[in-house]
């Protein structure tokens, strides 16, 4: 069965980039304009049928991988693009492809009719009109990071769930002013079918209204679309997802512009680390649109050692697990940046019963064994001082990172940001755990990463009410590629002594390539 969202086709006469929205003649429609269809409707659809109105389309990306095989052997299928998404485009319809929960979504661009064929076929879980109208129910805070890159804080109507996880200073805002509605506040299982009764509720208020259900919420449910992006086993395959979002408001331009932007930071990030790091001295230098990173060659030991790891009450000491390092992003941040991370030993530690025995923790004495030689330790929480009270400071001095000073909690920018802004900012995340262990260009703050030694927790700024319709832009400079910048001298076949050019490679790290500087080498 499918749901047809009942809304009304009105032509909107407001001007959209140039195009005065009630003159628009679909007989003379440019492809290559962005989707004008923008936030209207289109006039006289059956007198060019075969127009394509989404000249815009979402594609999947080109990940590239960070070795044919992980650190631990070839155990791994490594994701090369977005998995679990696909949207297909059909002149004045698109289908969104949900394929973690195989359901898929018709959306029929305002002015037209969707195909009877399709109607009929019952295939599809909602079939609506775009750009949608009815407003947005978010379920998760992972949700709005997508909602606040593409603008559209006024489409969010409400919000299922206790809002004091929310770090978004603009909704907060919205909340206060009662321009979002909170269902279920005082709950904590927050897009689960506890909230059911009440989501029934505000849909009957709001009977347009869509529902972006998480990943494993019921697919059936009324209005609902379920967003799995978090089920990808990339950060690029995470953040791709925002083209589902897009796709709801014919957005896929900007989408893609965000998307590729916030990739291509990445993929500096990446090659720049490795063009400091790589082992040994003598190496080969590969084009940058090589999709291939190897883990640099010959011995591990030389890289620096990332322990990645918080406390859990109750249970012990949660690690990373990376047999196969895309499955966890602290595994692929490490891999881009080319420093050993310390992985769970199979069969160390311990399985709860009551959790399906899918999540390991060690105790105290495994876990010192474990990672008191790591040259530096993120704990991902925001309890640092809770632990560091409960252990005591004879435990932690029997750490390395810990003596030199070198722990990192995720405060950077707020304390419970992590779970929401952090997803809008995959890679400045890459960018920090590239600077904190060292392979950087010298010049990029740690902004998540917070050491909490020196550095105090962030703050999120007030909402600038006066621009709360703007896209979030994340306040960080664009990673300078260092290799294509510098003027490599080779020595023979393509290779390049790394230790004799020690003295240019500490000058970029110096002032890292000013931005007006020539590109006066390439790459072979």
């Amino acid at each position: 069965m499918f749901t047809k969202l009942a809304i009304a086709a009105a032509i909107v006469t407001q001007p959209a980039f140039g195009i005065e929205t009630n003159t628009v003649d679909t007989n003379t429609l440019l492809i290559d304009v962005e989707n004008t269809i923008g936030d209207t409707c289109i006039k006289d659809f059956n007198t060019n049928p075969t127009a394509d109105l989404f000249p815009t389309k979402w594609s999947s990306p080109s990940i590239k991988t960070y070795g044919d095989v992980d650190l631990y052997g070839a155990k791994f299928e490594p994701s090369v693009t977005t998995e679990l998404l696909d949207i297909t485009y059909h002149n004045n319809y698109k289908i969104i492809h949900n394929k973690f929960v195989n359901a898929t979504y018709l959306l029929y661009q305002c002015g037209t009719e969707p195909p009877v064929e399709e109607v009929e076929s019952g295939n599809h879980k909602l079939i609506l009109e775009v750009p949608h109208k009815g407003g947005l129910l978010l379920t998760s805070t992972v949700q709005i990071p997508a909602i606040e890159l593409l603008g559209l804080r006024n489409e969010v109507k409400a919000y299922v769930g206790n809002t004091k996880w929310i770090s978004s200073p603009c909704l907060n805002h919205m909340l206060d002013e009662g321009e979002i509605i909170n269902v279920d506040g005082d709950r904590d299982d927050v897009g689960h079918s506890e909230s059911a009764s009440s989501v029934e509720a505000f849909l009957a208020a709001y009977p347009d209204a869509l529902v972006l259900g998480g990943p494993y919420d019921n697919p059936d449910a009324a209005n609902t679309m379920v967003i799995a992006g978090s089920q990808e086993n990339t950060n690029v395959g995470q953040f791709d997802w925002i083209a589902f979002y897009a796709a709801l408001y014919n957005k896929e331009d900007m989408s893609n512009r965000i998307a590729g932007s916030a990739q291509q930071n990445y993929d500096c990030a990446s090659e720049n680390s490795y063009f400091l790091s790589t082992s040994p001295i003598q190496r080969k230098l590969k084009a940058t649109t090589s999709t291939t990173r190897r883990v640099a060659e010959g011995e591990e030991d030389g890289r620096p050692t990332l322990l990645w790891a918080s406390w859990f009450s109750g249970y012990g000491w949660s690690v990373a697990s990376c047999p196969t390092y895309q499955s966890d992003t602290e595994c692929e941040w490490a891999a881009a940046c080319n420093v050993k991370i310390l992985s769970r030993p199979e069969g160390v530690g311990n399985a709860p019963e009551s959790l399906g025995g899918r999540y390991w923790y060690l105790s105290d004495e495994e876990f010192l064994e474990f990672g008191k030689d790591a040259d530096r330790w993120v704990y991902k929480s925001q309890h640092w001082l809770k632990v560091f009270e409960e252990k005591g400071e004879e435990y932690f001095q029997q750490f390395k990172a810990y003596r030199n000073q070198q722990v990192y909690d995720t405060q950077g920018v707020s304390p419970n940001s992590w779970y929401e802004q952090r997803l809008a900012e995959y890679y400045v995340v890459g960018m920090d755990v590239c600077a904190i262990m060292g392979v950087d260009d010298g010049l990029h703050k740690s902004r998540w990463l917070r050491n909490i030694f020196n550095d105090p927790i962030g703050v999120m700024p007030q909402c600038n009410v006066a621009e709360i319709d703007e896209p979030y832009v994340a306040p960080v400079s664009d990673c300078m590629p260092i290799a294509a910048t510098l003027n490599v001298v080779s020595e023979g076949e393509g290779e390049v002594n790394v230790k004799d050019n020690a003295g240019a490679v500490s000058a970029v790290q110096g002032f890292t390539l000013i931005a007006s500087l020539a590109v006066v080498a390439s790459l072979w």
